[in-house]
């Protein structure tokens, strides 16, 4: 870790305060110059202790590069003496400590320092480096990760952390780490590997991920598959199941695309996972619209149908069904044009308001033609 003092700011500032000295008496008083030349000796005093300390940390570092930690502790010290809240030193020396596996001081130093600086990212790597030669992997894992959060691009960190998931057999975040910095071609069979640790609906999920992220699909589907056998993670299964009918969507297979997707929402509330069918059912319902205006009706209602299967969101489900509803009307279904347009407004009436009256019209209508009255 090289440390180069800036004395150039340090400089400036004191010669701004030569120069007030000479023209003081102009603006004030004895007892004001006093105050001044009193403000001014701090000044060079407290420059002259940090260039001293500065010094003693410059002498430590050259030490430290040469892997003399013993020389290195003493120059930090003193450096200490003279700022004892220098984090530059406290760091050096903590990370020399360490080397010459002085754990238990170089601990206290750096608990001290990250209780008064939660955002030293070098502290905390020196602790992260203690707990690895200590193999207490959790605890160096926690502390890696939280350098991570504070240097999030660095790669050698990046690869670090992801051994130690590794040596963890946390093989999902291992292969997350590795992929997030572009490593997955160096580490293949990590996630083919990962239910020789686990055998589980979670980890044949991600297994699943792996496979469909580098483009093996049919191996991606056979994971998701086997992961919807599990019992017990409902979220895992539900996902999965979410997956599959992704997949079945890119390869139009609608109809079991629909079946996956209720399989899921079965299992589990996914919530945002919807966003993709939800695209899907505003894109049958534009083809539908399509082929509503050509006046080819089955075909529009086949669309429309598959938008009001697909769909989660209300007010994408209540226009699927008004569609519908126009739909039969226009082929004289009026039972039906009458469910659907009921349908449509029980799921959404105030998303619906600027063509309520042309809903309560078709039901009116319907109503009418089903019954004889008018």
């Amino acid at each position: 870790m090289k440390i180069k003092l800036k004395k150039s700011i340090l400089s400036a500032f004191f010669l701004f305060l030569l120069f007030l000295v000479p023209i003081s008496p102009v603006l004030a008083g004895n007892s004001d110059n006093t105050q001044l030349e009193q403000l001014l000796q701090s000044i060079i005093e407290e420059k002259s202790n940090i260039e001293n300390a500065y010094t003693f940390i410059n002498v430590g570092n050259f030490f430290l590069e040469n892997e003399l930690y013993k020389p290195a502790q003493e120059e930090y010290k003193k450096a200490l003496e003279i700022d004892p809240f220098n984090k530059m030193a406290l760091v050096n020396l903590s990370y020399a400590l360490y080397r010459e596996e002085e754990h238990d001081e170089a601990f206290e130093i750096l608990t001290d320092l990250t209780v008064n600086d939660t955002a030293n990212a070098h502290a905390y790597y020196v602790k992260g480096l203690i707990y690895k030669d200590q193999r207490k992997i959790d605890e160096a894992i926690e502390q890696y990760e939280k350098v991570i959060d504070l240097i999030p691009n660095h790669q050698q960190l990046n690869a670090e952390l992801g051994q130690l998931y590794l040596d963890n057999h946390q093989l999902i975040e291992a292969n997350e780490r590795f992929t997030e910095m572009g490593y997955s071609q160096l580490r293949p069979n990590i996630m083919e590997k990962i239910t020789d640790y686990q055998v589980n609906a979670y980890c044949y999920l991600h297994l699943g991920n792996y496979y469909r992220n580098i483009n093996e699909i049919e191996k991606a589907q056979q994971a998701y598959q086997t992961a919807t056998q599990f019992k017990n993670d409902n979220r895992s299964i539900a996902l999965a199941h979410f997956y599959l009918g992704e997949i079945k969507l890119s390869e139009q297979e609608y109809e079991k695309a629909i079946i996956e997707k209720i399989l899921a929402q079965r299992m589990y509330p996914l919530g945002e996972h919807n966003f993709t069918f939800n695209t899907f059912a505003e894109a049958f319902i534009e083809i539908g619209d399509m082929y509503y205006h050509e006046a080819n009706l089955p075909e529009a209602l086949n669309n429309y149908e598959l938008a009001t299967n697909m769909g989660s969101a209300q007010d994408i489900l209540a226009l699927a069904h008004y569609k519908k509803g126009l739909t039969y009307y226009r082929s004289q279904d009026y039972e039906n044009s009458l469910r659907e347009a009921e349908t449509a407004l029980s799921l959404n009436p105030d998303y619906l308001s600027d063509q309520q009256r042309l809903i309560d019209l078709l039901v009116a209508n319907s109503w009418s033609k089903i019954t004889g009255n008018k």
